[in-house]
């Protein structure tokens, strides 16, 4: 019998078990508008979610493997590899299997991506097969953020009352040595300095950028932090927190990766812990909270959060904000939250976007956990940001400190606050300068000067503060 003669015949098994699989729970199907927007090589069609078990099926190497059943589209199934990645095969490709499914061996799955990136070191911990060409120092930093990250995520979900698991297959985390090594692998847009791929399983980054960055310490802090975002990814998907190819509401996918993505620089760099303050972000945020008093919040920014179908910087930094406070504020509600969207299954959860360019879908499930009135959560956001120490990331760098003096009844009465550039502190200043009245206004009198540092500034508006006010 011919080899493709024996898939059809093997179809024909599997399609038997599928059917009596059916007739023994009622079968949720949906349909897809197109399975190729998430990079599966497969046509829309009918979505089945209780096909599932283990199948025997041929690798592109024509190796025989045993793979677990993610999803069945149309008459496709979207397959679990041994190493991680999920392929795609005709169900007349498959036989169903009693036999277990097991992650690939370390070594073996170690050798071969050594052949896939020839020249490339090789590291495998416990969890993680590392496959890089950076220096030494920044490959180990790497390492130990990821490895300390897994058991501290896996914990907090535990606490959230989510069933987690070890992962099934290594993690595989890939490092460039350069940007440009890294753009011929992966061909993505300039500021991208790291991903995770959802269907190969791997987290890809680089080190040094082809241009030398104007700040080189806030450079490295930003590209830390995203490196430890798209690995918050990588083991969300893989602990059972969030199914592969489930459709997360924007603002919690990227909030959570946030959440988690908290790091120490410097020699030790390491995980910091889960819900610890993200300084990258709250630097920021900066402008966003000292522009405006909490009594000042009207719900615009955790409206456009929350019904995001994509997300700018700011946006991510919004995203994180939000998440932050109902993680740390209301928690009964997050945790019951997070417990809802870890059941999304592949292919499940809204992106459609209305005409003014939101989900709208995932505005009505936040209002279920949180309530509608945004402008109230948006205040409690910002109360609680304020009341965060953090780490400056350019706290060594020059600082600004700009000043809003105005005269009523001859009393002086002033506002300082402390920026990291000039145009951060004129944007503040022009805002104060609106709240006052036409009279206020005419005779308000603006300052700002330049201090070594931050710490310099902060006492200088500090001074300054008790003797205006």
């Amino acid at each position: 019998m011919s080899y493709r003669r024996s898939l059809v015949c093997l179809g024909l098994v599997f399609a038997a078990w599928a059917l009596a699989s059916s007739n023994a729970t009622a079968q949720k199907r949906v349909t897809v508008p197109d399975p190729r927007a998430f990079g599966l090589d497969i046509k829309p069609g009918l979505v089945l979610y209780n096909v599932t078990g283990n199948v025997e099926f041929r690798t592109e190497d024509g190796e025989e493997e045993v793979g677990k059943i993610q999803i069945a589209i149309g008459s496709s199934l979207v397959i679990l590899q041994p190493d991680g990645r999920l392929v795609t095969r005709s169900i007349s490709e498959v036989k169903k299997t009693d036999k277990p499914f097991e992650g690939m061996d370390r070594k073996e799955l170690e050798k071969r991506l050594q052949d896939e990136h020839p020249g490339f070191r090789t590291f495998t911990s416990r969890h993680f097969i590392f496959v890089y060409n950076t220096s030494n120092e920044f490959a180990q930093g790497t390492m130990r953020i990821m490895e300390s990250m897994l058991p501290g995520v896996m914990a907090h979900a535990k606490r959230q009352k989510i069933d987690v698991h070890e992962p099934e297959v290594p993690l595989v985390v890939i490092m460039f040595a350069t940007e440009r090594e890294y753009k011929d692998f992966a061909q993505l847009p300039d500021g991208v300095v790291a991903y995770y791929d959802t269907i190969e399983n791997h987290v890809v980054m680089y080190e040094k950028p082809t241009q030398t960055p104007f700040k080189w310490d806030l450079y490295i802090r930003q590209a830390i932090s995203t490196i430890s975002h798209e690995g918050a990814h990588q083991i969300l998907h893989n602990i059972g927190v969030q199914q592969r190819l489930s459709r997360w509401p924007m603002w919690i996918s990227e909030g959570i990766a946030e959440y988690y993505a908290p790091t120490e620089f410097g020699k030790r760099m390491r995980w910091k812990g889960a819900g610890d303050i993200n300084d990258m972000r709250m630097f920021e945020l900066e402008s966003y909270l000292k522009a405006r008093d909490a009594n000042q919040a009207d719900g615009t920014m955790v409206d456009d959060t929350v019904g995001a179908g994509s997300l700018t910087s700011t946006g991510y930094a919004s995203a994180w904000a939000l998440t932050h406070y109902l993680a740390s504020r209301k928690k009964i509600e997050f945790d019951k939250f997070m417990k809802k969207v870890s059941e999304l299954r592949p292919l499940e959860g809204a992106i459609d976007r209305g005409t003014n360019g939101k989900v709208s879908s995932n505005q009505e499930v936040f209002k279920e956990y949180f309530g509608d009135n945004f402008a109230e959560i948006e205040r409690a956001v910002v109360d609680h940001l304020k009341s965060q120490p953090y780490d400056h990331p350019l706290k060594e760098f020059p600082h600004v400190v700009a000043s809003v003096q105005v005269m009523v009844n001859n009393r002086s009465f002033g506002r300082a606050n402390v920026f990291h550039s000039q145009e951060l502190a004129a944007k503040w200043q022009q805002e104060q300068v609106r709240k006052l009245d036409a009279t206020q206004q005419q005779s308000a009198q603006i300052g700002m000067e330049i201090f070594p540092n931050r710490s310099a500034a902060e006492r200088f508006a500090s001074q300054w503060l008790r003797a205006n006010n």
